[in-house]
């Protein structure tokens, strides 16, 4: 019998601050404990080897938390001790979740280097107050700068998220900071509708958000917008140009196998 393929998902559940929508497995710190983290992911890894039965590892996923926060030493370390533990596919798809506010050009030219070879940006919006409403860290300016980053580095696949239905925002105020995204040329784009989690500080004191009505307005004009620009959705939040669809997330869609450590 042939086995599924299979993907590895890497959690570095770090940030420098802890975003006031965010339900996610992430703790805000000052000073992360590399060494020692990615020593217990490599042990957790080799622990898990009799699952793997062998196959080769297809795509792979570092999310967080904030995994740019991470050095590309300790970046380089975690790529080396994968390497060493399970046989990786010459087309290995590498993704690797950065934010702007922890973003350099030097620290992504490492990262390639020690094997990345996908950025997904959290942009989230290119508006400062609502990067502001949001608790983010970083600015539109830095933004801008993350994705010349990416370039710079070599990095031809990156994504964007992008976030909508925000605070007091228009279809009008949608729509620009959508095409403001398209106008970056990214290969890949995750726009999504900001929703309220438990167990968030939105939850506890919610914010206003745009009504019913104003959201299918801005899905539907986001949709064609993204249409006409050359991006394909392939899954709900996922668009594409042709060829940059996501290996790693696609196989969780079609219920592929995947391992996770941290």
């Amino acid at each position: 019998m042939q086995l599924p393929p299979l993907g590895l998902y890497i959690h570095l559940p770090w940030c420098e601050r802890k975003c006031p929508y965010c339900d996610f497995n992430s703790h805000e710190i000052s000073d992360i404990p590399e060494d020692h983290y990615i020593r217990t992911l490599l042990q957790d890894l080799h622990n898990d080897l009799p699952m793997i039965q062998g196959r080769t590892v297809e795509t792979l996923f570092i999310g967080g938390g904030t995994p740019s926060l991470f050095s590309a030493k300790a970046i380089r370390k975690l790529m080396r001790g994968i390497a060493s533990l399970v046989p990786l596919a010459p087309s290995l798809e590498a993704t690797m979740e950065a934010n702007p506010g922890s973003a350099d050009a030097g620290k992504f030219c490492a990262f390639k280097e020690a094997g990345i070879n996908r950025l997904s940006i959290g942009i989230q919006s290119f508006d400062d107050d609502q990067l502001r409403a949001l608790g983010r860290v970083h600015t539109s300016d830095q933004a801008y700068a993350a994705i010349d980053f990416a370039r710079e580095a070599g990095f031809a696949s990156f994504n964007l998220d992008l976030m909508h239905g925000l605070p007091a925002q228009t279809l009008n105020s949608a729509e620009q900071d959508l095409f403001m995204a398209i106008a970056c040329m990214p290969s890949h784009l995750s726009w999504y509708q900001l929703t309220i989690e438990p167990n968030t500080v939105f939850h506890n004191r919610p914010p206003q958000l745009p009504a019913e009505d104003a959201l299918a307005d801005i899905q539907q004009r986001g949709e064609q917008l993204l249409a006409d620009n050359g991006y394909s959705q392939y899954e709900v939040s996922a668009y594409s140009r042709e060829g940059f669809d996501c290996r790693h997330n696609s196989n969780y869609w079609a219920f592929g196998d995947y391992l996770g450590i941290g």
